[in-house]
């Protein structure tokens, strides 16, 4: 497939403003969905670490989505030719905590755009620039990195296992990859994407084993373990996704210890080993 860079390098500086409320309601089904206590948060609480990765989604009518259920592409996001669309990773600094009623101003900024050649084909990187504010104060500062990749239907799907770096971690947590977790975290977050809860899609147009677990949920478990091992709000996360994780499935997540105080963060499958890792500093 051959694919204009400069056409789509025309994209950077594309951004656009929207708003959102961290409202109690969202906090609750948020706990919830991480099957906490839900609780009864009131106005002024802080709110819980990875809630911004629900504020402010892409909000578009139903006649406007592509055929996997995200908004059709050319609008803030440019229209890359590739159909799997997968959040690869960002880098994340927490300035000021988010606290319930706050209302937010969020800012998204197209910043960079990459083509790369992967084992599995053609990749086009795409990093985004996320800024919120409240009252013109910045919260929470960053970049994204998105990643497109064909896929040919007659092709598998197949993924090398990878082998965890370590033996023995400091603290590790258990996760079932519910499908019911999938379906909360898709709502909340307004994530139409059909990887997430439409099994047919996900397993006979996209050629994955099951219903895919979303990146950023995936991500708000390593962050959530790292702050409650280190009992302590974490100030800068940055994580890279390197295999998927499938509903129905054990998920570990483990700690490992820094010598600067910060930790290692990983989380893995039986079948894939290694999926995502992460450095949180406190």
């Amino acid at each position: 497939m051959k694919i204009n860079i400069d056409e789509l390098k025309s994209w950077i500086g594309n951004d656009e403003i929207a708003f959102d409320e961290v409202s109690q309601g969202l906090e609750t089904r948020f706990r919830a969905t991480l099957d906490e206590d839900p609780g009864d948060p009131q106005k002024g609480d802080i709110a819980s670490s990875g809630l911004h990765w629900a504020l402010a989604p892409a909000i578009v009518k139903s006649s406007l989505l592509g055929k996997d259920s995200h908004p059709q592409k050319g609008e803030f996001l440019p229209p890359i030719p590739l159909p799997r669309r997968m959040w690869a990773g960002c880098r994340t600094h927490f300035l000021n905590s988010l606290k319930i009623g706050d209302i937010v101003k969020k800012k998204s900024t197209v910043v960079d755009i990459n083509l790369k050649n992967g084992k599995s084909g053609l990749l086009c990187f795409v990093t985004a620039k996320y800024e919120f504010f409240v009252d013109n104060k910045l919260m929470i500062e960053e970049d994204h990195d998105l990643v497109y990749r064909d896929y040919n239907k007659n092709d598998n799907t197949t993924f090398i296992k990878n082998n965890l770096p370590f033996l023995k971690s400091d603290y590790e947590e258990k996760i079932y990859t519910h499908p019911t977790m999938l379906f909360r975290y898709s709502a909340i977050t307004f994530n139409g994407h059909r990887i997430h809860y439409d099994y047919p899609y996900s397993t006979n147009e996209e050629g994955y084993k099951d219903l895919v677990f979303h990146g950023p949920l995936q991500a708000t478990l390593m962050l959530r373990a790292a702050e409650k091992y280190k009992k302590a709000k974490v100030k800068s996360f940055s994580h890279r996704g390197i295999a998927p994780v499938y509903a129905n499935d054990d998920l570990f997540i483990n700690i490992e210890n820094k010598l600067n105080g910060g930790v290692n963060c990983f989380t893995s499958t039986k079948d894939a080993g290694m999926t995502m890792k992460a450095e949180a500093i406190f």
